[in-house]
This record gives structure tokens, C-alpha cells and sequence, in this order.
């Protein structure tokens, strides 16, 4: 299109500020046209899309339940009925006899003390200490009609008024009852004990032939 000579050319100081008026008029059109488009969604302008935050949910409190009764106590151990007997009882002593006698069971087992002397022992093994002393030699006749085993007869010794017990020492000359003796047979073992000189006139001597018999017990002096 030519433009009126009035408006002169465009190339000149007139017709560039033209352009320029022109040019600003179509950039208000956009602008009005954007502005026209954004009302229409339903907000001024152009607008960023909300930020929707999602809201943690809180837990809620445990609840403590409270126990509405007491717990009964455990029922009571029952006390025993019938009789107990300890562990650990010793079986019982019979009546005393003198040394020089000869003391039964009554099963048809008898003990009697052969001998009884005052020797100076020597002690062996840890613990052992030699010194006054009395070794005792005792003999068990089987009267039965059954086999005896002696491995687990028991000689025991006190002394002085007190009956304090004497401690057995492994002299050499000791040798323990061991074996079986047979129906009608005897059997001696020797048995040394740690006794002080000044105790030796009240004694007392305890033979058990097996665990759980009863023992025979014999009293006396070794002066």
C-alpha cells in the first residue's frame, strides 16, 4: 500500500515514528487478547495452578486399658501327708558292747575287735600327718547263708570324754575290708586312726558291714 505524500516516506523521521506507533499498537492487541483469554478461565491474567498440600493425619492415642481386678495369689504348696525321712540320716547305733566282745546284727552278721594297739603312724597323701596313733583290727563273720560283700564297710573312731572323732590316716600297716565273704566265712580289715596319747582310755568304735545296716558299737581303753 502507498501512503499519502502528506505522510511523507517511511524511510524519513515521519514515517519511522509510523512504524513505531503502529508497532506498539498491535503488541496492546496481544496484550488485550492474553488479558480477554486468562479472565475467561476464571482468574485474572495468566495465574499458576494451586499447591495442594496434603495434611499428614495425627495417630490417635493408644489407649491404656487399666486392669479392672487383682491377680489371685498362686495356690499354697501342699504339705506332705505321710512321714519323710532325710537324706542324709544316718542308720541307727545299737547298744554298746565292751571291746573285748563280740557285737551282732542280728541278721546272722557278727563283728568283734580282734586287736587294738598304740602304734606312731605315718601319714601318706596330702592332708596326712603321722604321730600318736591306734590301729584297731577288726574281724566280720558271715553267719548267713547268702554272700557278704565288705566293700562298703564303715569303721569309724572317737575318743576322750568329749567323743571327739579321730581322723583315719593312711599308714602303711592299714588294710580296709574289701571283697566278699562267703556263707560261714570271716573277713579282717585294719584300720588306723590319729589319736592322742592322754585319749586313749575312752574309746569308742563304730563298724557298719553295709550301707544302711545298722552299726555295732564297741567301747573301751587301748592302755
Amino acid at each position: 500500500m502507498r501512503l499519502p505524500e502528506q505522510y511523507g516516506s517511511w524511510r524519513g523521521p515521519t514515517g519511522r515514528r509510523l512504524l513505531l506507533v503502529a508497532a506498539g499498537a498491535v503488541l496492546a492487541a496481544a496484550l488485550l487478547a492474553l488479558a480477554v483469554a486468562g479472565s475467561g478461565d476464571g482468574g485474572p491474567g495468566v495465574s499458576a495452578a494451586p499447591t495442594t498440600t496434603e495434611a499428614t493425619p495425627t495417630p490417635a492415642p493408644t489407649e491404656i486399658v487399666e486392669p479392672t481386678g487383682t491377680v489371685p495369689p498362686p495356690p499354697p504348696t501342699p504339705e506332705p501327708t505321710g512321714p519323710t525321712e532325710a537324706a542324709d540320716e544316718l542308720p541307727p547305733r545299737l547298744a554298746p558292747v565292751a571291746l573285748t566282745e563280740q557285737a551282732g546284727v542280728g541278721n546272722g552278721v557278727t563283728a568283734a575287735v580282734e586287736g587294738i594297739e598304740a602304734i606312731e603312724a605315718g601319714g601318706q597323701g596330702p592332708g596326712q600327718v603321722g604321730g600318736p596313733a591306734v590301729r584297731v583290727t577288726v574281724r566280720i563273720t558271715n553267719g548267713t547263708d547268702a554272700p557278704v560283700s565288705l566293700d562298703a564297710v564303715a569303721v569309724d573312731l572317737s575318743h576322750g570324754p568329749g567323743a571327739a572323732p579321730a581322723s583315719p590316716l593312711d599308714d602303711p600297716s592299714s588294710a580296709p575290708f574289701t571283697g566278699t565273704a562267703g556263707p560261714g566265712a570271716d573277713a579282717t580289715g585294719v584300720y588306723v586312726f590319729s589319736v592322742p596319747e592322754g585319749e586313749r582310755d575312752a574309746l569308742t568304735l563304730a563298724v557298719g558291714y553295709q550301707a544302711g545296716a545298722p552299726y555295732l558299737v564297741f567301747t573301751g581303753s587301748a592302755d
